[in-house]
């Protein structure tokens, strides 16, 4: 027998839809569009779900609709309305045109498919019944102009894919992100999102930046943002950013970007954005952007992976350039700095500081905070609380302090010692939160409870996170819509409970959901992170020294939770070679 054959088609369809089809946010995003390229004004998709999972989709459009024969056509492997020569993909528009999606999605469900063309002088529209490949039924029916798909028992024929779903709370958290974004770069189509029978999103189609995003996000959050906007380069740039001074988070989870309308995931076009922004964004932190990048279609591939999620660019470099330009000159060219955070300029009274400074504060003015020294020598104390009270290691001798961010120290032998003053604090407070996450002690109930508006993905997906959070010291409850109310943090700090800590250590810990140890490692991290000294901090002598001693009574001195070093080493003998005195 030959060793090379051909495979049959319920094979190939199998492996179509095992790269189209990742999970129920891939079938709404493939579904929603083909709503979009059939010129739809008003999209709603319908998702329901029981304790095993999401068990069934619907997304209805009032696009164009086809006839009864391309309906029939348009479930065959690679038949598609949107090219038909090579050349046709040098300069795509349209968010599909691989011809995959519905030949994919019908080989692992049941579909019903129910289409009616615009402008047909028929009556009737066209169904199929369509079960993992195979047309179980095709007649004529009642429906309106646009089409209907029916999503039921996805992956009921493939088993080994439905197993690696995760949870109902995860899923339901992708097709919410999915639909955010495919609204974020289609503002002229009205979207509703319904689950379990309940309206959870809406959009109306004005064709307003601001509007989408106040659906998704709050009409707050848009005071937060400055327009971007021109032509710079090979790009034309409309869309949002965050102001600076305004709110950032430690995540990227807040890029909504677009190449030609199409939503992309891109780490060069987000380090153009972040470039853009110069000193004007804190190490380690990024901001939200909401951009539609227009491009001629020629000057990107979008044929490089069948979600299409991936772009390439034929000149790279310079599209990150005039993206670059375009962000950078949006922050200049007005004064941007957002009246939330003006308001947070504040004088300390003269009593608490000697004299008064301005401060700048995370939290209103109602929230005074403590002045800084206080500050340091409180967050100093939560953690020397938990520490030995002595240490068989020796502890450096403090000689100073670089950049309010370094110490120097050196050590029995002599060799010079350079410590990152908030690595090794992060470190000193992580090893505790592990210890108490292990205990019955780890929190402590607040007296006035914190309320904290979430996001519809952070409420999809908070429920699976309860136990955890409670594990790390956290008892979060509903509270009203979209509200939870904080009642308890871990124990080292009470200011754990600000909303902006919430949303970083949900962000945190969104990727972990179903992996309970990974979950809560990533809470400790966040939280470790948020509660302890930071760089550019003034420490004095003994400060200095207490933090050394809390360091060296750790199991792992030399690295912080996320594996960056706490301590640089420079030996004599390395000195002595850096001044050529070998």
């Amino acid at each position: 027998m030959n060793r090379i054959h051909v495979l049959d088609e319920e094979t190939i369809s199998h492996i179509a839809a095992g790269e189209v089809v990742e999970r129920a946010a891939s079938v709404v995003k493939e579904l929603v569009e083909n709503a979009v390229d059939a010129d739809a004004r008003s999209i709603r998709i319908e998702v329901s779900a029981d304790t095993t999972g999401i068990t069934r989709i619907a997304v209805t459009d009032d696009g164009f609709g086809m006839n009864s024969d391309d309906a029939l056509l348009a479930f065959r492997q690679h038949a598609t309305s949107k090219i038909s020569r090579p050349e046709d993909l040098d300069g795509i528009t349209t968010l599909g045109f691989r011809g995959e999606a519905l030949a994919s999605i019908a080989a692992v469900s049941k579909v019903t498919f129910t289409t009616k063309e615009r402008g047909s002088s028929s009556p009737e529209a066209a169904r199929l019944v369509i079960h993992g490949g195979e047309v179980i039924t095709r007649s004529a029916v009642g429906a309106p102009e646009g089409t209907s798909v029916i999503i039921d028992g996805l992956f009921y024929n493939t088993p080994a894919r439905r197993k690696f779903q995760k949870s109902v709370a995860t899923e339901l958290a992708h097709v919410y992100d999915m639909v955010e974004r495919l609204a974020l770069s289609n503002r002229n189509v009205s979207f509703v999102l319904m689950y379990q029978g309940k309206e959870r999103f809406r959009t109306f189609g004005t064709g307003s930046y601001p509007d989408v995003i106040a659906g998704v996000f709050g009409t707050g959050f848009t005071r937060e943002l400055t327009p971007v906007s021109g032509t710079y380069g090979l790009v034309s740039v409309d869309g949002w950013i965050t102001k600076p001074g305004s709110e950032m988070k430690t995540t990227q989870t807040r890029f909504y970007l677009s190449i030609n309308s199409r939503q992309v995931t891109s780490r060069q076009l987000q380090w153009a954005i972040r470039e853009g922004y110069g000193t004007l964004l804190p190490k380690g932190m990024y901001p939200a952007a909401f951009l539609d990048i227009t491009l001629d279609p020629r000057e990107v591939d979008v044929n490089v992976h069948p979600t299409k999620k991936e772009v390439r660019f034929s000149r790279e470099r310079d599209v990150m350039r005039s993206l670059q330009d375009a962000v950078y000159h949006a922050l200049h060219e007005e004064r941007v700095f957002s009246g939330s955070a003006e308001e947070k300029i504040m004088t300390l009274p003269a009593e608490i500081v000697g004299e008064s400074v301005p401060v700048y504060s995370p939290v209103r003015v109602r929230n005074l905070p403590a002045a800084p020294f206080k500050q340091t020598e409180k967050q100093l104390r939560r953690t020397e609380s938990d520490a030995p009270a002595e240490t068989t290691s020796f502890v450096p001798e403090v000689l100073g302090q670089i950049g309010d961010t370094y110490i120097i120290a050196k050590n029995e032998t002599g060799d010079l010692i350079v410590v990152d003053q908030h690595a090794a604090h992060e470190r000193i407070m992580y090893d505790q939160l592990v210890a108490r996450s292990a205990s019955a002690d780890s929190g402590q109930e607040l007296i006035v409870p914190i309320p904290i508006t979430l996001s519809k993905k952070e409420i999809a997906v908070l429920p699976d996170l309860l136990d955890v959070l409670a594990r790390a010291g956290y008892v979060l409850e509903p509270f009203g819509k979209d509200v939870w109310m904080v009642r308890s943090v871990p124990v080292v700090s009470s200011t754990l409970g600000d909303p902006e800590v919430i949303h970083a250590i949900i962000s945190e810990a969104l990727d972990g959901v179903g992996n309970t140890d990974e979950v809560l490692d990533r809470v400790l991290k966040t939280a470790a992170c948020r509660a302890v000294v930071k760089g550019n901090t003034p420490l004095n002598p003994e400060e200095m020294q207490r933090l050394l001693r809390q360091l060296m009574a750790t199991k792992s001195p030399y690295t912080c939770p996320h594996g960056r070093p706490t301590t640089i080493v420079l030996s004599k003998s390395r000195l002595a070679g850096m001044f050529l005195r070998t």
